[in-house]
């Protein structure tokens, strides 16, 4: 095999490991593998080569490393806000395609419904949403008495003010 061959077959993903920054609702990562097995030395490699740079990078993010020396399938599992994960399974990988996965799990939001083929959902869950048709003729955060005739308040919350408030449009 010639040398520029050889050039060409290498992979030119691990400068990624320093441009890898997480998404707000990304919370933990969760890395599981056997110790001194052929199926995870990938995930060792990556560990070892990679993690370091992408701890740096993401402070916020909380990290957990599993290592067991019971023979199981090594697995990468982000988890993100209102109890969303996503969960790869990396068997026989190198450290390349296992960079790529945790690239993809930290630059995606999860999806909160079981189920392997569910795509990522960026929408919140229906409770925790508020959309504008439920305020529709009234605030839902604001307290009238019977009479009406009470004093607005100005430093009462207001719908619109929601973090999580939604213009929904009706359908035609």
């Amino acid at each position: 095999m010639s040398v520029y061959a050889n050039k060409v077959m290498q992979p030119v993903n691990g400068f990624t490991a320093d441009l890898i920054r997480a998404v707000p609702t990304f919370e933990k990562l969760r890395l599981s593998w056997t110790h001194n097995h052929l199926k995870s030395e990938g995930m060792e490699k990556f560990i070892e080569e990679f993690l370091p740079k992408i701890r740096e990078n993401n402070p916020r993010v909380q990290y957990l490393l599993h290592r067991t020396y019971t023979d199981c399938d090594p697995f990468v599992v982000g988890e993100y806000t209102w109890m969303r994960h996503r969960k790869k399974r990396v068997t026989w990988r190198n450290e390349f395609q296992i960079l790529s996965m945790v690239e993809e799990i930290m630059a995606h939001t999860g999806d909160y419904r079981e189920g392997k083929r569910r795509r990522v959902q960026n929408r919140l869950p229906r409770g925790q949403e508020l959309w504008d048709t439920e305020t529709m003729g009234h605030d839902v955060f604001e307290i009238r008495s019977k009479w009406k005739a009470d004093a607005e308040d100005l430093a009462c919350f207001r719908s619109k003010d929601h973090p999580h408030y939604i213009y929904r449009k009706y359908p035609k």
